[in-house]
């Protein structure tokens, strides 16, 4: 069933299928398509135009997007359109995701800067890109079907030996990591729909690891995107520094507020202004520990290391209180969630993903509320 509004779709794969919004224009009138595709993508691009020969009149698009709890999985089908996301954009939404882009029919071609003078990179079908939505970019999409990957730069910067020269590479189709990408994201993207909560919990880390293992491999100099230097307002700002600090030093029992003020040389006010939105730099920080730490619980890779342990390394200092609050965040014990993910108990691991209720969303439409929340997840 697909929804002309872009709402949750709840209920048609059941409670024990991954959570997934649909959006399309189809049933809409010709005239208000584009600017409904635009509100969608606009939790991304904060300019979208269509193609110029064509206009807006009787634009077409669809998207699908899976929550994996740890990354988002994007299926479109869109006419030909630009997308632009601008320097200030990039530093008012503070998002701090990448984007893998995987374009199948459509060519198209990308931009590491959002100006009209930025050189336009081509990109072929089954041609990779990386976007930095830390960074400006602009991007223009032949008509056709995509698959876009989304992870949050702390689920994937730690594996990159140079995450922050990630924005604008081109990982070309003849390349073999990047083919084997490309058929590991189209095969996601097809079974999807009949993926379990406990089957696509405990696959999150793997399809993290591929795509990092893939990055990884440099490329040929013709694909290798060009120096991006960071715009001076933009260059690293203070809550993606703050985080990036944080997400490095999670095992560290003494990670306090103190500690932070004192090694990234800031203010204590300037620290706990970054934090107002996520109840405190403490809450953050516990917030993190707790989500690595379930991460870690629904990993079969480390189905045999004790929980204990897996609370240490993520910097708790005492089992007991571990467990309270896990408990608090999830709703389940640490023991619960390991054997919910083992015998694939969906009423206790949907725990462990998002609401698919518009009702915890205020505001937002559900793709935009996930792109948001997926930053804190």
């Amino acid at each position: 069933m697909a929804f002309p509004s872009g709402e949750i779709d709840q209920g048609t794969e059941g409670a024990d299928r991954l959570p997934v919004v649909r959006f399309t224009t189809a049933g809409l009138p010709a005239g208000e398509r584009f600017a409904a595709w635009s509100r969608t993508v606009s939790a991304l691009f904060d300019r979208c135009a269509p193609h110029p020969r064509r206009g807006g009149a009787g634009f077409s698009a669809s998207l699908t997007a899976y929550h994996f709890g740890a990354f988002l999985l994007c299926h479109s089908r869109a006419d030909a359109a630009r997308y632009l996301r601008s320097a200030q954009r990039s530093r008012l939404d503070d998002l701090d995701h990448y984007l893998i882009h995987l374009p199948l029919q459509q060519a198209g071609g990308f931009a590491s800067g959002s100006g009209a003078d930025d050189t336009m990179r081509r990109l072929r079908p089954m041609d990779m890109t990386i976007i930095d939505l830390a960074l400006p970019s602009g991007y223009v999409a032949g008509a056709g079907e995509a698959i876009s990957l989304i992870v949050p730069r702390a689920g994937l910067s730690l594996l990159l030996r140079d995450p922050d020269r990630q924005h604008g590479r081109i990982l070309r189709r003849e390349q073999p990591m990047a083919a084997m990408l490309a058929q590991q994201l189209i095969a996601l993207n097809g079974i999807a729909p009949r993926f379990g909560l406990h089957e696509a919990t405990a696959l999150a880390s793997t399809v993290i690891g591929l795509a990092a293992v893939c990055l990884g491999f440099d490329t040929p100099a013709t694909a290798r995107a060009p120096p991006v230097p960071s715009p001076p307002a933009a260059k690293e700002s203070l809550a993606r520094r703050v985080r990036a600090y944080i997400e490095q030093n999670l095992h560290r029992e003494t990670l306090t507020p103190e500690l932070i003020v004192r090694e990234l040389a800031i203010s204590r006010s300037q620290l706990y202004r970054q934090f107002e939105s996520y109840g405190g730099v403490r809450h953050y920080v516990r917030r993190r520990r707790l989500r690595q730490s379930l991460l870690a619980i629904c990993n079969p890779l480390q189905s045999g290391q004790r929980i204990a342990d897996i609370a240490y390394e993520k910097g708790f200092s005492d089992e007991a209180h571990f467990s309270r609050l896990f408990r608090d965040a999830f709703g389940l014990s640490p023991r619960e969630a390991r054997r919910a993910v083992q015998r694939g108990d969906a009423a206790l691991l949907a725990a462990i993903l998002p609401a698919a209720s518009s009702a915890d969303m205020g505001e937002q439409a559900p793709f935009a509320h996930w792109i948001r929340e997926l930053a804190i997840a």
